[in-house]
């Protein structure tokens, strides 16, 4: 049977005077004639797939999404120079007062016992949580680019860019929830809610807040606001909806809460969440810095404290406020004529429980995949993250070793690192053109000779 092949080869000259040449068989080109429908089958859909993820591509490179993403370090810098600026060196007592919402906490209502200054929540939290979503904005991408990116290169010998840009992507995460979490953690030993989940409804709405307490929720809700503007700025992944789900769920608990002085509550599920994506973002890191034995040992941590406390110790706080709330919270009913804080009826108990289980119903889908994973673990083929595109992995490693890929530093990291799957599409079309396309319509010796 005859077969129609393509075979690139690059010829390039080595020290000693002698040429080289490598062959690379274009497997696209492949025209089988006999018993070969189902390989061209293949083939075809793979061409069809590519071209509709390069348009894809190419659509989301010309977006405003896409503009934006790429100046999030110049936006949000410039944005904070403003305001301190103004801040600082204003004059005018009307700016410095609304500069002051931004900067500072409001609605102090008194001290505590220890003489500290004591807060309630006010509708001018707004302007504290926005000033934070910026701040977080320019830490994250500062840290990518110009930290976790290099460190990346330089400590883990990671080379593919969407590697370092993943790998940076979890670096963050990993130093954001880890922060969270102890700080969490010291806010919850001092708290009255210690180890009994009743103190968290009884005296409700009576409750207030120091500085320390009310920073980490209001900044807590405001990394939340700003993984949707992550979300939607960055190219989607193919989890895309079911984060997007994830992300509105929990910023709606947040928020709600706050507002109706459920925050002891969120507080406790905020460590839960937090404690677990530490591990997640570790197991990750270790994978794209090609640690696949220490990936798959956290991977194992990941999956004992997943289980643990997302359906173990978050189910029976969601069991202990659908079965106690109501009964611990019974002078806090809504009553007609009654001049009020806060109120509950039956609709906002049922609602707040409704996003509960919400939040619960998209940890189940999750769970489903991570036991996939952690079949793949099992039977040793090695954790794989659910998220990651086929070419996430650092499979440029030896190519860009040997100098035959060239990295534009300046151009490094989609988003907050440049425009990298433009450049790479270039130097494809440069290679294209320098490469030697020789038919061969006989057949080709596995030594790299041609018989005549």
């Amino acid at each position: 049977m005859a077969t129609s092949t393509k075979i690139k080869t690059r010829r390039s000259s080595s020290r000693s005077g002698e040429t080289r040449e490598s062959f690379k068989i274009n497997t696209t080109s492949y025209n089988l004639q006999e018993d070969g429908d189902g390989l061209s089958n293949n083939v075809q859909q793979d061409s069809i797939n590519d071209a509709a993820e390069a348009a894809q591509d190419q659509a989301y490179h010309g977006s405003l999404w896409a503009k934006v993403e790429r100046n999030q370090i110049p936006l949000s810098r410039n944005l904070m120079i403003l305001l301190y600026t103004l801040n600082l060196l204003s004059s005018n007592t009307n700016i410095i007062n609304f500069t002051n919402k931004f900067l500072r906490l409001q609605n102090q209502v008194g001290y505590n016992s220890e003489g500290n200054p004591i807060y309630d929540i006010h509708i001018d939290d707004v302007y504290f949580v926005i000033n934070w979503v910026i701040t977080v904005t320019f830490l994250r991408s500062f840290l990518m680019k110009y930290c976790f990116g290099p460190f990346a290169a330089k400590f883990c010998h990671i080379y593919s860019r969407k590697a370092k840009i993943r790998f940076a992507e979890q670096s963050w995460s990993f130093v954001y929830y880890s922060i969270s979490f102890i700080y969490g953690v010291y806010l919850y030993s001092d708290a009255p809610y210690y180890n009994n989940l009743d103190q968290i409804y009884i005296n409700w709405p009576n409750f207030v807040m120091d500085a320390r307490f009310k920073s980490y929720y209001l900044i807590s809700m405001a990394f939340w606001l700003q993984q949707i503007f992550v979300l939607h700025v960055e190219k989607p992944r193919k989890d895309h909806y079911q984060m997007f789900s994830h992300h509105i769920i929990t910023c709606c608990l947040i928020i709600g809460s706050y507002y109706y002085y459920y925050f002891r509550i969120g507080h406790l599920i905020l460590m839960i969440m937090d404690s677990v994506d530490i591990f997640l973002a570790a197991a990750k890191m270790l994978k794209y810095a090609g640690r696949l034995v220490a990936c798959d040992a956290m991977f194992v941590l990941f999956l004992v404290s997943w289980i643990g406390l997302r359906h173990g110790v978050y189910n029976y706080i969601f069991y202990h406020a659908w079965h106690k709330s109501v009964h611990l919270m019974q002078d806090g009913q809504c009553m007609v004529g009654s001049d009020q804080k806060r109120c509950w009826t039956p609709g906002v108990i049922n609602t707040f429980l409704g996003l509960l289980g919400g939040l619960q119903i998209i940890t189940c889908i999750w769970m489903y995949l991570i036991s996939k994973v952690a079949y793949k673990v099992i039977i040793g083929v090695g954790a794989e993250d659910v998220r990651s595109d086929e070419d996430d992995t650092d499979f440029e490693k030896e190519e860009e070793k040997n100098g035959e890929i060239e990295e534009n530093e300046g151009e490094f990291c989609g988003g907050v690192y440049g425009d990298y799957e433009q450049g790479e599409k270039e130097t494809d079309v440069e290679t294209k053109k320098t490469d030697i396309v020789i038919d061969v319509k006989s057949e080709v010796n596995i030594h790299g000779n041609e018989d005549e």
